[in-house]
């Protein structure tokens, strides 16, 4: 590749990281979320959700001061949730076969369900009680007003809005016949409540900070954890059951517009999970430190491996008949 055309794609992918900062805090200042989180939580009770790790007491989750994070604690956090999912992002652009509003739109979707929608349900079931009244709702807005106006401006910036005039056209993949979504489905949701409580138990829940603030207990071994969960919580299976249906959901257009390789759609939707991980790093008044890191890790390890397989699972190879007929 030509050095001259290294730069320029250098130079649009810096602009869209750049971008994607400046709409988060449009996006921040529109849905008033920083107001919000300086509101005073809801009133406690001793019968509030726990970690997916955790079972029913009655101690009660310690809720830490909330201070305004300064800027320099936040510049160097900001700036790298930024950079990953700018990145990120950049790369399902730039590999995408599909081009202007129909690639847009796919971004949107992924970005907005897994950044958004698929992570704040967990708030609702088990931060309620720690969040101000309206956070949730803010959240969700301002997800929604950045990723609306982050899509389109990064299709643009990447030169992907028009189709290019190229002689020849990449083979569709080949479909996903019935059965075989049913069996990719049922083993991701198998796949995606299993990680989640393994990657639980054995990064965040052994951080004594976490327990403390969900009040759990502290569970001997993984296999103990499972059948606490099990006897005593049970809806916590069916509820990340749900979560792995959206992950697929969301995920599976972007693959889809992908067209590559099954271990580079495998290795990108990790990546692309991974990215949003990294909001974690950032100053959280509403979550001690020692907690928000220990879920950083928690959800990094988890997005690198469930994301790897939901990449591979979801991929399939270009079709025979497009094949033949393009060659």
């Amino acid at each position: 590749m030509p050095i001259k055309k290294v730069l320029v794609i250098g130079i649009r992918i810096s602009a869209v990281c750049l971008m994607f900062a400046v709409c988060m805090v449009v996006s921040g200042a529109l849905s008033g979320v920083d107001r919000v989180a300086q509101q005073r939580p809801p009133a406690q009770s001793s019968s509030q959700a726990l970690s997916p790790t955790a079972q029913p007491t009655q101690v009660s989750p310690q809720t830490p001061p909330r201070t305004q994070p300064g800027p320099s604690n936040l510049l160097f956090p900001f700036l790298t949730f930024s950079i990953c999912v700018g990145v990120v992002a950049s790369y399902l652009i730039l590999r995408s076969t599909w081009h202007g509003w129909t690639l847009a739109g796919a971004m949107f979707v992924g970005m907005y369900g897994i950044s958004t929608v698929a992570s704040q349900i967990e708030s609702l079931v088990f931060l309620s009680s720690k969040l101000p009244q309206g956070m949730v709702r803010a959240i969700f807005v301002q997800g929604a007003i950045a990723t609306a106006l982050f899509a389109p401006l990064a299709v643009l910036l990447l030169g992907k809005w028009r189709v290019a005039m190229v002689g020849t056209v990449s083979p569709a993949p080949a479909r996903i016949g019935a059965a075989s979504a049913a069996w990719r489905i049922a083993f991701l949701i198998i796949a995606f409540v299993f990680l989640y409580l393994f990657f639980g138990y054995y990064v965040a829940w052994q951080n004594p900070e976490a327990r403390s603030y969900y009040g759990g207990p502290e569970w001997p071994t993984f296999f103990d954890s499972l059948k606490g969960n099990w006897l005593n919580s049970r809806w916590i299976f069916l509820l990340q059951a749900f979560r792995a249906l959206l992950y697929v959901g969301f995920v599976y257009p972007l693959i889809r517009m992908l067209r590559a390789p099954r271990w580079e759609s495998a290795t990108v939707t990790a990546l692309f999970l991974s990215a949003w991980t990294t909001i974690l790093l950032l100053p959280n008044p509403l979550m001690p430190a020692s907690v928000a890191r220990s879920h950083f890790w928690e959800t990094l390890g988890f997005s690198l491996v469930f994301g790897a397989l939901l990449g591979w699972l979801l991929s399939t190879p270009p079709s025979v008949v497009n094949r033949s007929v393009h060659s």
